[in-house]
């Protein structure tokens, strides 16, 4: 009961929305509800209550049927709607048979150890019937497709397939043997196997690969849950008929906690993206309204309480865009040359508490201000990340503004401005990203790339660590390609938008010192590193794309 409770509420989490995983919470929620009435009738016997127990297995069994449908093809769907059709016709009618006469599904020799005796009546007949149909549809799904059938995925799936199809066979068996007494324990084991095995299944190739959840948490939850059931129950010294109920309210106060927790970052992430996203389509306009419109939409983003970009004009920096803080052409302090790409700001400006330098050619030419937050002490990480990104927004802006008052072509310039615009609206988690970048640094070290964390996130296949290692370098040689821009490399200096694609193929691909791509490329420290991360950012969301496609390929999710 534990173990499916936990899974239920982990892969809803973790899995949400897709619909194979929530087929398998739906599954794995009835039978947590199952063991519980389970254990529970041991102690206080309720037969009249028996009936819920059927139609919760029947109810599991249909929701591991739909999610093996699930990885049909849509043509292979399309084709055998029908069989999809009668089993759920006939799993309707079974629930409203037992509903409508409640059997009590009574015990073999009335001993609770024992499987059911079930008679030859119209309502253990469909009961019966419902559980086979199922069984076999199950099966079918997985077996009538090679890409199913001959990956890992599909195996995983087929194995936890065959346990549930062992415990239906155990209790035909029964049936037909009315004089032995067969003990449940075999049936329920393989019955809650099956289910758990479908649980990790799915939890492992969608949660801990799409939702992007370290492959230590999912053991680490469980260890932690488990201790603290054996506290509450040892401490308070629990009598042995409360242990499901106790062991339940640990499990469903911790994991609504964690599901709230999950749901409210989801929902951060979702307001940075559709920030990100209303900056990308904000329309094109005179450079000073453009600046305006993005600050105002930035600040209600991260509920600053001011905001303000200033850009250099000779010794002086003014102001272009501002909200909530100086007008727009007042001169602004900003006194001293500073390599920090982001940092608190000490000045006289009014409002103004965190500033993001704008570098060209190792010259400060612009900086990004915000105030304090508006119902906080302080930002958060992800929130002075986001001012950086801000930063790099504004400085393509004003690149691109530069040249076009020069009467410079720049459309291949906006482009390109458009495309980092468009990448910066699906950042990858951080945890991927630090995936990333320790990869690239350990680049020319096959062993160290092989026995990496990173390969075993890709799936990297291989006779030994080493060849793992050489076929993770090619994959992270392909993603940093994947930022070069069309056409030969230029000439020295490079025009900004070969900035991501330099600093990681020079830096980590080659091997260059830090410092001398800084020489190359005339940038500041600050500016490298700001850099440096932008274009991780873009490698960890090819890999990303890499690696769902790659998933793809085995088999469909739909």
């Amino acid at each position: 009961m534990g173990g499916a409770l936990w899974l239920t509420f982990y892969l809803f989490a973790r899995g949400f929305p897709n619909r194979l995983a929530l087929r398998a919470v739906f599954a794995l929620l009835a039978m947590a509800i199952f063991f519980w009435l389970t254990y529970n009738n041991f102690f206080n016997p309720q037969p009249q209550l028996n009936y819920y127990k059927a139609i919760l297995l029947n109810l599991a069994m249909a929701g591991w049927y739909s999610a093996t449908y699930q990885l049909l093809e849509k043509q292979t769907q399309q084709k055998y709607q029908w069989v999809q059709n009668s089993v759920y016709a006939l799993l309707f009618i079974t629930i409203f048979l037992i509903i409508l006469y409640k059997p009590n599904f009574p015990r073999r020799f009335d001993n609770e150890l024992n499987v059911t005796q079930l008679d030859a009546n119209i309502v253990y007949i469909f009961y019966s019937l419902t559980q086979l149909a199922l069984t076999i549809g199950l099966l079918f799904n997985l077996l009538t497709e090679k890409k199913i059938r001959f990956t890992p995925q599909g195996r995983l799936f087929l194995l936890s397939s065959i346990s549930i199809s062992l415990a239906v066979a155990y209790g035909i068996i029964s049936f037909f043997a009315s004089d032995i007494a067969f003990p449940r324990l075999i049936q329920d084991g393989l019955v809650f196997s099956g289910f758990f095995m479908l649980g990790v299944s799915v939890l492992r190739y969608q949660s801990l690969l799409e939702r992007r959840t370290i492959f230590q948490d999912f053991p680490l939850t469980v260890f932690a849950v488990t201790a603290l059931c054996f506290v509450y129950i040892f401490y308070f010294q629990v009598e042995r008929n409360q242990y499901a109920n106790i062991v339940g309210l640990v499990i469903i106060t911790h994991s609504v906690y964690d599901l709230v927790r999950e749901f409210l970052e989801r929902y951060r992430s979702k307001q940075e993206e559709q920030f990100r996203k209303q900056v990308f389509k904000l329309k094109p306009q005179e450079s000073q309204t453009y600046l305006q419109d993005a600050l105002e939409l930035f600040c209600k983003q991260i509920n600053a309480q001011a905001g303000i970009v200033a850009t250099r004009n000779k010794d002086k920096f003014v102001v272009t865009a501002t909200n909530n803080t100086v007008s727009i052409g007042s001169e602004v302090p900003y006194p001293k040359d500073s390599d920090a790409a982001l940092e608190k700001f000490n000045g006289n400006i009014q409002n103004i508490e965190w500033v993001a330098t704008i570098f060209e050619n190792n010259n400060q030419i612009a900086f990004v201000g915000i105030g304090a937050p508006m119902n906080r002490i302080d930002y958060s990480s992800g929130e002075l990340d986001l001012l950086q990104e801000f930063a790099d927004y504004v400085s393509l802006m004003l690149f691109v503004d530069a040249n076009i008052k020069k009467g410079i072509d720049i459309t291949f310039y906006k482009i390109a401005t458009a495309e980092i615009i468009e990448t910066m609206s699906h950042v990858p988690d951080e945890k991927i990203i630090k995936m990333t970048e320790d990869g690239l640094r350990k680049f020319p070290d096959y062993v160290k790339l092989g026995q990496s964390e990173l390969a075993d996130w890709l799936r990297v296949h291989g006779t030994s660590h080493i060849e793992r290692g050489k076929k993770l370098q090619n994959i992270l040689r392909e993603g940093v390609e994947a930022l070069r821009p069309t056409g030969s490399r230029p000439e020295e200096p490079l025009p900004r938008n070969w900035y991501n694609y330099a600093v990681l193929n020079d830096a980590y691909v080659r091997g260059v010192m830090n410092k001398e791509v800084m020489a190359r490329l005339y940038i500041s420290e600050g500016t490298f590193n700001r850099t440096r991360r932008n274009a991780l950012r873009g490698v960890a969301r090819w890999l990303m794309e890499r690696n769902k496609n790659q998933k793809l390929d085995t088999y469909q999710l739909t």
